[in-house]
């Protein structure tokens, strides 16, 4: 696959696009932030899922890998993402938030 040139304002629009459709269970939004790598095509991301206050996600070990961890959200979400728009992205901060701590 072609790796395309960044354009960080369209590739942020697509991506949270993506995000928006294909949210796991149990999140309400997602809020993530790229960073250009310097290299084409390339980002570092960082990601928090925003849960509703009283969420099971909230209790759920942080270091777990298992269908309901972050660390499989983000697997998945990186594998998407260099598959449906050819931009690799690396998560390197990601957590699971609730609707009350919400940034923005």
């Amino acid at each position: 696959m072609n790796v395309k040139p960044i354009n960080v304002d369209l590739d942020t629009k697509l991506i949270r696009r993506y995000l928006n459709l294909s949210k796991p269970n149990g999140v309400s939004d997602i809020e993530f932030d790229l960073e250009p790598t310097g290299d084409k095509g390339e980002y570092y991301m960082s990601i928090t899922y925003i849960v509703p206050d009283d969420s099971e996600l909230l209790k759920v070990n942080p270091f777990a890998i298992h269908r309901d961890s972050r660390y499989y959200w983000n697997h998945h979400i990186t594998k998407d993402i260099y598959n449906f728009f050819g931009l690799k992205v690396i998560i390197g901060n990601s957590g699971i938030s609730s609707k009350k701590f919400k940034i923005g």
